[in-house]
């Protein structure tokens, strides 16, 4: 399974109502768009997503890209139970792109795991539990890296 974080959002919103509307910025755009050579290795058969705005505008592009349709959990909100959260991984195969919010990650690990915003966890199920096994960084972190390191190696 991938765990995905929504892409970039800019700064939350005054209210959690209002907040729940608020859409990828320009960057979270262009990490969404890169999100579909990032994962271009990765099985995916299922995309299950948050039904917020930034989560869904987050998986539509690679969704597209593979023919697959978003399907919206309750289960991925960011106020979601982890029980109901825990429930929903149970039933969920293995070749699943799951994206969601950074305090749904949280609770899952219990603050022991780091993730960035489109940056995801590549999980292996172990018995009931899944278990994070390596990290994915965002594309435009990538991205960074690589130009720094070019800049650096200029004459």
């Amino acid at each position: 399974m991938l765990l995905l974080r929504h892409a970039s959002a800019g700064e939350r919103l005054s209210s959690p109502a209002i907040d729940r509307f608020r859409q990828l910025d320009h960057e979270g755009r262009a990490d969404a768009r890169q999100l579909i050579w990032t994962l271009a290795d990765q099985e995916i058969e299922r995309v299950v997503t948050s039904p917020l705005a930034r989560c869904v505008e987050t998986v539509i592009p690679i969704a597209e890209s593979r023919r697959l349709v978003v399907e919206r959990r309750l289960e991925l909100l960011p106020e979601a139970q982890l029980e109901t959260t825990m429930e929903l991984f149970a039933e969920l195969p293995d070749a699943t792109l799951v994206c969601t919010h950074w305090e749904v990650i949280l609770q899952l690990f219990e603050g022991d795991v780091m993730c960035e915003e489109a940056g995801a966890w590549v999980l292996e199920r172990v018995g009931i539990l899944w278990s994070p096994t390596a990290y994915l960084a965002p594309p435009g972190a990538v991205q960074d890296a690589f130009q720094r390191t070019a800049l650096s190696r200029s004459p």
